[in-house]
């Protein structure tokens, strides 16, 4: 039949030689599926571009497949759906194509009375919808079929596929099947053509390096330069992986499509990679959670046979890799392959700055991620995570056309391992318990309220990759101040950690230091094992990564930052909560430890009474920092009101107990106050007790109590003391002149 003036559907063309051709056609030349059969009945069969095989029914021994490099058909996404070839969906269309559907836009009113010829005239969406109604109008309606998946997603092969899916009701007076050669199924049809001969010469020359036989080849014009046999394995993917560049040169100036995919996927480029890149060349991860180190080929033994094995390789990645550069140089697209993965995690991963910066100047995409059961990670987190120089050298490359630098991977339900509950851990603290009576915390006027944005849950973000390194502390922190300096959010949260926590609780003083510097905020709300970024700095949890002088310091830098050590801090064991502070946090992790926090400190080994030592002087450190805030804090208020109040709470408190009534008034009038145990700090778990003399301070035990008396408190309390007996004496003066005043007046001025 005809469409537009041109041959088009399935026909069998015949020659006074004996030869015919069966098969589809459009515009007047072989496009898909057909047969070519001659007198000696020998046959063609394939997919057919005009007068050339563009694919094969057949396989050509040692083709290339990912099946036989497991270590990266793992990385296939198996849970994607399989693309279908439709007719109505155009795979290629882009939103500019949009604008010739309407024909008003396009044609003047009577157009086709001026002119009829199709090749010259925009032909519109409506238009062509039409010229198929009468194309098919006499196919028959058939029931509804299984959708047919795509079996090579090279452009060139989706519209071969799309034209056979469009015809496939069509070819009715053929006695072969043409369905089968779409899948590659050349049945019994007895020996080869020449044109099959020849193409599948060209692929194996091309394999062997043999340039004559493919100039030849070429030359004969029996084969296109760009056909592949069954599993869609071109001439140029043989002379690539086999690192003949001169072949691929000669391929390319012929017409072989650099881009070219097999019906894995796989381009010739990323075939190149994937042997120039094997497993054991990536560097272990924490992105990935590969924290194994592969073993390199000079770690082996330095023996003649190694060495040469060495050599041998050596020389064998130098000729891939200059394969992958001339292909690069001649167009080949980095973007168009993302089977196993995207390329540029290959370079990313095996730490090859080089490479990535050529990719990234060849146009590689960096919004690229893994597929969803390896945490759909980016370059860019991959990057984030290499140890040594390289790691940031990548991310700088990286960072040039990063598209979205908070970029989350899909790891939002992990857990950071050092918070996991061990076994170890839940024998220690299975039977702590504390007294929590639902404090309320802290009142309102002693803290500084977050007022800043609701902390943004989700996977990880590069700078949270970055922040959880341990180890190589100078490249962590510069690949954090790179990230920082890019205007990466420093306040997102990943398994209730922000950044600064997992600085902290990795070791990285520097890349606290960063951070604070770039506006981490030292005050973010945290929804994990730890409460705030004070809480992680005092969690014992991390405190292998630090000494007591460096952890004290820490806890000062985060003071001096911002930090709040009064921000409320909510406790929870059980149904049972309370709101404490980042000391009352502090002695709760201290305490979960059975075995440090109620042995004896003489029947400790000296390993464990040097943890005793270390966990005591930081909780001092960070008490006595509270006392120093809260002082602060309640001289900026008048302190006789202060006094009073503290004093009508013991009251209150006294007469709570015997069931006595207070003055309601007294009880609003008076100063809100905090009340902690002013030698320990803690305000959550225990029963405080006001000072005797002066009511001023509070003591959880008989032990706080003496402790306080005699480290700092008797100085305090005799002064407040001095301060009441002068008031006292004034006052007692004041009356004996009264009374001897009036001893001294007459009877009757006494009495007026």
């Amino acid at each position: 039949m005809f469409y537009l003036g041109h041959v088009e559907g399935y026909a069998t063309q015949e020659w006074k030689d004996g030869r015919t051709f069966q098969g589809l056609y459009k515009s007047d030349e072989r496009f898909g599926p057909g047969i070519e059969s001659y007198p000696d009945g020998c046959r063609d069969i394939g997919l057919w571009l005009a007068n050339h095989l563009i694919k094969l029914c057949t396989e050509v021994p040692g083709s290339f497949s990912v099946l036989d490099y497991p270590e990266h058909y793992r990385y296939f996404d198996d849970s994607s759906p399989k693309k279908c070839i439709s007719v109505k969906e155009d795979p290629f269309l882009r939103s500019y194509k949009h604008l010739p559907f309407d024909d008003k836009d396009i044609f003047p009113e009577g157009v086709l009375a001026y002119s009829c010829n199709m090749d010259h005239l925009t032909l519109t969406h409506s238009f062509l919808e039409d010229c198929d109604a009468h194309y098919f109008e006499n196919t028959k309606e058939l029931p509804e079929e299984d959708p047919w998946p795509i079996a090579n997603g090279t452009p060139l092969l989706v519209r071969i596929q799309m034209h056979a899916y469009k015809h496939r009701h069509c070819q009715a007076e053929f006695s072969s099947d043409m369905r089968l050669i779409l899948r590659g199924v050349r049945s019994d049809y007895g020996h080869p053509g020449p044109r099959e001969l020849a193409s599948e010469q060209l692929i194996q020359k091309a394999a062997r390096g043999d340039f004559d036989g493919v100039c030849t080849v070429l030359r004969n014009g029996f084969a296109h330069p760009d056909v592949a046999d069954k599993q869609g394995y071109t001439a140029l993917a043989a002379a690539a992986i086999h690192s003949h560049c001169d072949i691929v040169n000669l391929l390319l100036d012929n017409g072989a499509d650099v881009n070219k995919c097999s019906d894995e996927g796989l381009s010739a480029l990323s075939m190149c990679f994937i042997l120039h890149y094997p497993e054991e060349s990536f560097k272990g991860n924490i992105a990935e959670r590969t924290l194994h180190s592969y073993q390199k080929w000079n770690e082996r033994s330095e023996s003649s046979e190694a060495v040469s094995v060495v050599e041998s390789v050596t020389s064998e990645q130098q000729k891939r890799w200059e394969t992958i550069q001339l292909l690069l140089r001649r167009g080949a697209d980095p973007n168009v392959s993302w089977v196993p993965s995207h390329l540029l995690f290959f370079a990313v991963k095996a730490a090859d700055a080089k490479a990535v910066k050529l990719l990234l100047e060849k146009g590689a995409k960096t919004d690229a991620r893994l597929p969803s059961k390896f945490r759909g990670l980016s370059p860019l987190h991959i990057a984030a995570s290499i140890p040594g120089e390289e790691g940031v050298q990548i991310t700088e490359y990286l960072l040039s056309s990063a598209l979205d630098l908070d970029a989350r991977a899909e790891d939002g339900n992990e857990v950071y391992g050092p918070d996991e509950p061990q076994d170890k851990e839940a024998s220690l603290s299975g039977d702590v318990t504390w007294q929590l009576k639902n404090e309320a915390g802290p009142p309102q006027e002693y803290f500084s309220s977050y007022n800043g944005p609701v902390p943004e849950e989700g996977g990880r973000s590069a700078l949270h990759i970055a922040c959880e390194r341990e180890g190589n502390s100078e490249d962590a922190r510069d690949v954090i101040r790179l990230l920082l300096m890019h205007k990466a959010n420093p306040n997102t949260l990943w398994s209730g950690h922000s950044p600064l926590s997992l600085a902290i609780a990795s070791g990285n003083d520097l890349a606290v230091a960063e951070l604070l510097k770039h506006g981490a905020d030292p005050n973010l709300p945290l929804s994990g094992a730890v409460k705030s970024a004070l809480c992680a700095a005092v969690s014992t949890a991390y405190e292998h990564q630090r000494t007591t002088a460096q952890r004290i310091a820490l806890v000062d830098k985060l003071l001096e930052a911002g930090a709040d050590i009064l921000a409320p801090v909510t406790l929870q064991e059980g149904k049972r909560k309370a709101v404490g502070t980042a000391v009352d946090f502090a002695y709760y992790k201290y305490y979960q430890d059975r075995r440090i926090a109620n042995t004896p400190y003489h029947m400790l080994s000296a390993s464990e009474q040097e943890v005793v030592q270390t966990r005591q002087a930081l909780l001092e450190h960070i008490t006595a920092k509270l006392r120093e805030r809260v002082t602060l804090k309640e001289k900026e208020w008048d302190q006789e009101e202060l006094r009073r109040s503290k004093k009508l709470d013991s009251a209150i408190r006294v007469c709570a107990s015997k069931k006595k009534e207070r003055n309601h008034d007294e009880e609003q009038g008076r100063l809100p106050i905090f009340k902690y145990c002013y030698q320990c700090g803690r305000s959550v778990g225990v029963q405080l007790s006001p000072c005797k003399h002066c009511y001023e301070v509070f003591t959880c035990s008989e032990a706080c109590r003496r402790k306080s008396w005699n480290e700092r408190h008797s100085r305090e309390c005799s002064g407040l003391l001095g301060r009441f007996n002068h008031h006292c004496c004034v006052s007692m003066v004041v009356w004996v002149y009264v009374i001897i005043t009036w001893a001294c007046l007459p009877l009757n001025e006494l009495f007026k």
